[in-house]
């Protein structure tokens, strides 16, 4: 993946080295990309390949955006609820399909517009994707060696509208992987790249050996006294015709040929089992695409022979952790950058910058969840609070709690409370009876 510029280079300056910053010293050109069939934009093509064609990667893709859409993006810090009617606006959770396309391709980049709302606050107002295959260049400040605008091929070129500078200010670019010198991230796919190519080439000699098993090879003999080749070695007419006959000959419907006289046609049979276990090779390069991606748990059972179901959820956990920290990710774009939050925050005036936190990502046991709880109240470890109620309901993804109405749980603690009271009152007061008696003697003694 280079790093391209969009401007002249300046003069005066020598290759490679076109500014200095405070940063150190950059270069327009960056190759870090080590194989040449990805090398500049080839990894779109490849990666996007891998993504409609793959099974595994497929598969892994759509274990990615399902559990990305049970996430529930809670607001923190939003007291007149700004950001989240810009959520809202922009219907953040549906976006999340072009937000995610930065596991294919590294990167994704959303450009985002602002309104004011019917109170005259500053909100979003739309959210576009800019398809990645449409990013021509990413042009840096020659001052400050900060990236300024990507450009994007436009689609009225036709019209004579060129390519389009868009300010990264307007836009939330959000990576896999955080890199100064690298905007476009690092796919998901790229680790898995290898194996994949190894994979879909042998599953292409797997076809043709499987067809050649079938129908055999094409063998056609010709009379001694023919010649195919003329006096320098090259195939004469009928050399061509019976080259051309034999490796063009299919078995289908249509399937039948004419021999000369004196010519023989046979098909030879495979000789048996072959050396490699094409499957064994296949299967072994799939666990290792699902392997680079923490997946492996998605092969148990397909590519491998076996698998229990606690290696499953052990592994599961694995994959659970690294969508978890995407989706911290993706929040803190939208908590740090421009024109997300801190827009917000910084055109209405606010003290504090309202955020976004993802909720339930983890995918998370309830009984396990239950059964430790209990274990802690039984012996008073910990003492049931809102706080604990809101992190229980979070994990669960349940509905939050309404302060205004009341709860069993409060009507049963108001209820122990009061009969504790009067066990109290109980045990301080001295016995009625007696206190009664002893009023009547005393009015006794008092008459006598």
């Amino acid at each position: 993946m280079a790093l391209r510029k969009g401007k002249k280079k300046p003069e005066g300056k020598s290759s490679g080295t076109p500014y200095s910053t405070v940063k150190g010293t950059f270069s327009y050109n960056s190759e870090l990309e080590l194989e040449r069939r990805l090398a500049g934009d080839r990894y779109k093509t490849e990666f996007w390949k891998m993504s409609q064609e793959d099974p595994i990667c497929g598969a892994i893709l759509l274990a990615l955006t399902k559990t990305f859409q049970r996430i529930d993006w809670k607001t923190v810090d939003d007291p007149d609820g700004l950001l989240q009617e810009s959520l809202d606006n922009v219907k953040f959770k549906s976006q999340m399909d072009d937000i995610l396309s930065m596991f294919i391709f590294g990167h994704s980049v959303m450009e985002t517009t602002l309104k004011r709302n019917e109170e005259g606050k500053v909100v979003w107002n739309k959210m576009y994707f800019r398809p990645q295959t449409t990013l021509t260049d990413w042009n840096y400040n020659e001052k400050t060696g900060e990236l300024d605008t990507v450009t994007q091929q436009s689609y009225w070129n036709t019209t004579g509208k060129g390519p389009v500078d868009i300010p990264i200010k307007k836009c939330l670019l959000f990576n896999t992987t955080k890199s100064q010198v690298n905007p476009e991230g690092k796919s998901l796919f790229r680790s898995g790249w290898r194996s994949w190519y190894y994979k879909s080439n042998m599953e292409r000699l797997e076809g043709m050996a499987v067809e050649h098993d079938v129908t055999g090879i094409p063998v056609l003999t010709p009379p001694e006294d023919v010649e195919l080749v003329d006096e320098n070695g090259a195939l004469n007419k009928l050399g061509d015709w019976a080259w051309k006959t034999v490796r063009n000959i299919k078995q289908n419907s249509q399937a039948g040929l004419v021999t000369p006289p004196g010519w023989s046609f046979s098909l030879v049979a495979s000789p048996g089992k072959r050396q490699f276990d094409h499957g064994a090779i296949i299967n072994r390069n799939a666990n290792q695409i699902a392997l680079s991606m923490l997946s492996q748990f998605i092969v148990l059972g397909v590519t491998n022979e076996s698998g229990s179901f606690a290696l499953a959820k052990e592994q599961s956990s694995l994959f659970y952790t690294a969508v978890e920290g995407f989706a911290l990710s993706v929040a803190e774009v939208v908590n740090s950058q421009y024109i997300g939050a801190p827009a917000i925050a910084n055109f209405n005036g606010l003290k504090v910058q309202p955020r976004i936190v993802p909720v339930g990502v983890e995918k998370l046991d309830i009984n396990d969840l239950g059964t430790f709880l209990g274990k802690l109240l039984k012996y008073n470890v910990i003492t049931p609070d809102d706080e604990l109620e809101s992190f229980v309901r979070d994990k669960a993804t349940l509905p939050q709690r309404d302060k205004t109405s009341s709860r069993l749980a409060d009507v049963k603690t108001a209820a122990l409370q009061e009969l504790k009271d009067d066990e109290d009152e109980d045990v301080n007061e001295p016995n009625k009876d007696d206190k009664k008696e002893d009023t009547m003697e005393e009015d006794d003694n008092g008459k006598s």
